[in-house]
């Protein structure tokens, strides 16, 4: 779970760094600030299952304003941005811990084992029994 915070953390200073880049005494507009924000959610409540309508709900806004701003600033969408988070810890998890499938799907807040995998598949091309074994033919030790 640490390395998943240290990935939405790079990805928050990376949006941080493209507010700094304007001209001086401009203030951060209202979408930088949102996905700011936004980003500091999704690494304090990641693995709670949260949804897209949950985050912006806390935010109070939109899920659609929500996608729209995170598009703006930096590129990609909310809901990209919450699959590239669960993507990372996921990978983690699945390539250095030896703890079972389905245990990590529960951890990162998956309804079940099955859209964990489906997940996986889907964003990497590798079932997560693949992306284990391939990481133990690495050499990645399981802690």
């Amino acid at each position: 779970m640490d390395a998943c915070r240290a990935h939405v953390t790079l990805l928050s200073v990376s949006l941080r760094r493209r507010i700094a880049e304007q001209p001086d005494g401009e203030k951060p507009s209202g979408a930088q600030r949102l996905v700011n924000a936004f980003c500091a959610l999704v690494g304090k409540h990641h693995g709670e299952g949260l949804a897209l309508t949950d985050y912006a709900r806390m935010l109070g806004v939109t899920p659609t304003h929500l996608t729209r701003s995170c598009k703006e600033c930096g590129g990609v969408t909310a809901g990209d941005l919450l699959a590239q988070y669960s993507l990372y810890g996921a990978r983690d998890l699945i390539e250095t811990t030896a703890t079972p499938l389905q245990d990590i799907a529960g951890q990162l807040g998956f309804g079940s084992a099955a859209y964990f995998s489906r997940f996986v598949q889907n964003q990497t091309g590798q079932s997560p029994s693949d992306l284990r074994r391939a990481a133990r033919a690495r050499g990645m030790a399981a802690r």
